[in-house]
């Protein structure tokens, strides 16, 4: 029987890259004489694919820091032809989609235009992350859409240089939606094999990142956040403004706007969106009204 691993990486001689390959280790019958070497190639840049995924593999079990671990999952990547990508948090259960770059690797223009223009509300991948079990590529996605928002955001990523990309939905325990996506400056089809790659390293990237991360966060003191700086993290948490967290309060906006400040400083997050996950990870953010 096969080991599980290697058959899901596709290591197997009779397996790889769909070929059909004798003992010899020789070109595949019947395979056309003109066809030879760029099959030759192709299955050359496959192996060292597969073999750096069991590296990363064997890597995520014993990697302590979340840096480690984006280097390794980012070698198995860019052989696979993507240049940059991220753990995404999409949404907490029950609450809005609420984009969060977790940790990722080379994010550049594209990923800063992404955020600033929020394209998030029109992106159909995004959509497609709460529905599909398994990877998906843009591709796949910008083919089967309709709307005219939902195109221009393939529209503009190509104007960005990022050509294609493959989405990994990742479901956490608690009911989180993540996605792990990686980008490609290529517009060409995404080897079958190399996806299936993908897909089980991005999810153990997802799932091993994230128990890095609290170990991370665990690790540092106390946030020692006030009851009342407890009760602006639940509320921005909800997507309340300032000025409406100051009404729910009875302080004035002003007030809400130090407490946030000083919430950013304790829990070493520089914007706004990033609080309620750092809260989260730190086990300050309540599930109802403090």
């Amino acid at each position: 029987m096969a080991d599980p691993v290697t058959s899901a990486i596709g290591l197997n001689r009779e397996t790889r890259s769909g070929l059909t390959l004798p003992a010899s280790g020789g070109p595949a019958s019947g395979a056309p004489a003109s066809s030879k070497l760029t099959s030759a190639k192709g299955i050359a840049q496959l192996d060292d694919t597969n073999r750096a995924a069991l590296d990363f593999f064997q890597a995520a079990i014993s990697v302590s820091t979340i840096e480690a671990l984006t280097d390794s999952f980012a070698h198995v990547a860019e052989l696979a032809g993507f240049s940059m990508g991220s753990c995404i948090h999409v949404a907490s259960p029950g609450q809005p989609v609420a984009l969060q770059n977790l940790f990722g690797w080379n994010l550049g223009a594209w990923a800063a235009e992404y955020a600033q223009e929020r394209l998030s509300r029109y992106d159909p991948t995004i959509r497609a992350v709460f529905t599909s079990p398994t990877a998906f590529t843009w591709t796949e996605i910008e083919e089967r859409t309709s709307d005219k928002a939902g195109l221009k955001v393939f529209e503009q990523a190509r104007a960005f240089g990022a050509k294609n990309g493959l989405v990994v939905p990742v479901h956490g325990p608690m009911g989180e939606v993540m996605a792990v996506t990686m980008i490609s400056p290529h517009d060409r089809d995404i080897d079958p094999q190399a996806r299936m790659n993908m897909q089980v390293a991005a999810t153990i990237f997802a799932s091993r990142g994230l128990g890095l991360v609290q170990i991370a966060q665990e690790a540092n003191t106390d946030p020692n956040l006030s009851r009342r700086e407890i009760q602006c993290v639940y509320w921005v948490n909800e997507g309340k403004t300032d000025w409406e967290i100051g009404r729910i309060l009875g302080i004035s906006e002003d007030t809400v706007a130090y407490h946030l400040k000083n919430v950013k400083t304790k829990l070493n997050v520089t914007r706004r969106a990033q609080i309620p996950i750092a809260a989260w990870l730190r086990g300050v953010l309540l599930d109802e009204s403090p």
